[in-house]
């Protein structure tokens, strides 16, 4: 099933994989960011072929995140894409993953 998630960019991204932009045609792997120091639970998003740092994070409160961390936990893996998108006039950053 087609999910939706927003993403909590991460700042450092930029600086650290020299990109000033997401591309347009991306592909990103969700899984456990074991090395989250705020949040033991976190789901990391990575953009493909950047595996040193998240490009992001699904948020706690996320309504997909449970069932994201119940996939990772049984072994499978998520993959989808990045996008912007308007709501309400503003630029939002969303993750796209099929469960």
């Amino acid at each position: 099933m087609r999910r939706v998630s927003n993403l909590a960019f991460n700042r450092d991204f930029p600086a650290v994989s020299g990109l000033s932009g997401i591309p347009r045609d991306n592909r990103v792997e969700l899984a456990r960011d074991l090395h989250n120091d705020f949040d033991p639970e976190a789901v990391g998003v990575w953009l493909e072929g950047f595996p040193s740092i998240p490009l992001g994070w699904l948020y706690r409160k996320d309504s997909n995140r449970d069932a994201v961390l119940r996939k990772l936990d049984e072994g499978g893996t998520l993959t989808g894409h990045v996008e912007v998108q308007k709501r309400s006039g503003k630029a939002i950053k969303v993750v796209i993953f099929w469960l």
